[in-house]
């Protein structure tokens, strides 16, 4: 079982590197881009890329829909592409990890040979973390979108009444906040691409396919139906969506606070099973000395 291990360990760690080698050098500038903090391991990935290219991974049907959804969330139509190819390599890189690691352990546990299986389970299993991994960076973005919209709708119905158009209180909303908020980013961008000479319903299009959640579709739809047609109706609708976005809000407050109770379940309990132990233990010491 050593000697079978040691080998499947030597074959694996081979392969990365000669993949790595060979590829190193095309794809190296292709990953320059990525966050080091985000994907700090990004030194090791364009082997993966090579074997993405040669062995033309891809998703197909359902999965490769939602992979698409999640993508432009996070990064958005423009990139997805490349992010596409990004993700398959760090799928391929985690594949090796795991191989690699699991592989190692045999090899110094000495364990028989049924526990090979851990290897491909192990392989495997990291190879769908790396989707596990965008998923919850997916859910995060989303829950800061609908987090942040109520204040944002808040805010742009007070300017409008004010009397400045749609634009022109993105634009003084977004000057005034220092935030580090997808939602301000993706405004930033928008009020950008506009200043470059982009058609305003073509910019807010852009804002809504980035940010595909309900109450940003509607708010462009609601933004995009007034361009069109013009009149007073648009600040009413603005109201009513502030009012709902704001219940929402509570409700998801509300969720959140639930979550936080329960799981503070256990260490209560565990801090009472310590104060029974506590009280108790004297009194069992008391009848052992009298018995």
């Amino acid at each position: 079982m050593t000697l079978l291990s040691g080998i499947l360990l030597i074959f694996f760690l081979l392969l990365f590197a000669i993949c790595h080698s060979i590829f190193s050098k095309r794809y190296k500038e292709f990953f320059e881009p990525l966050d080091s903090r985000t994907y700090s391991y990004k030194a090791f990935l364009p082997g993966c890329l090579g074997i993405v290219e040669t062995l033309k991974l891809s998703g197909r049907g359902r999965y490769q829909a939602k992979l698409n959804q999640k993508l432009v969330m996070l990064y958005g139509s423009r990139y997805i592409t490349y992010y596409t190819k990004v993700h398959w390599s760090v799928k391929v890189f985690h594949l090796f990890l795991g191989l690699v690691i699991s592989t190692f352990f045999c090899f110094v546990g000495n364990l028989e040979y049924s526990a090979l299986i851990i290897i491909p389970v192990s392989g495997a299993g990291l190879f769908f973390l790396a989707d596990k991994n965008l998923d919850d960076l997916y859910k995060e973005r989303k829950f800061r979108l609908e987090r942040d919209f109520p204040d944002f709708l808040s805010k742009l119905v007070l300017l409008v009444n004010a009397g400045l158009n749609i634009r022109q209180a993105i634009e003084r909303i977004v000057s005034e906040e220092n935030k580090d908020s997808p939602l301000y980013q993706e405004l930033k961008t928008v009020i950008l691409d506009i200043q470059s000479g982009m058609l305003e319903y073509e910019a807010y299009s852009g804002f809504s396919e980035r940010c595909r959640i309900k109450q940003l579709t509607n708010f462009v739809s609601i933004v995009q139906q007034n361009m069109k047609l013009g009149g007073n109706q648009m600040i009413f609708e603005l109201k009513r969506m502030g009012t709902e976005c704001w219940e929402m809000r509570k409700n998801i407050a509300k969720q959140l606070g639930e979550k936080a109770s329960s799981k503070l379940m256990l260490p209560l309990a565990i801090m009472f099973l310590a104060i029974v132990l506590i009280c108790v233990a004297p009194v069992i010491l008391e009848l052992r000395s009298v018995f």
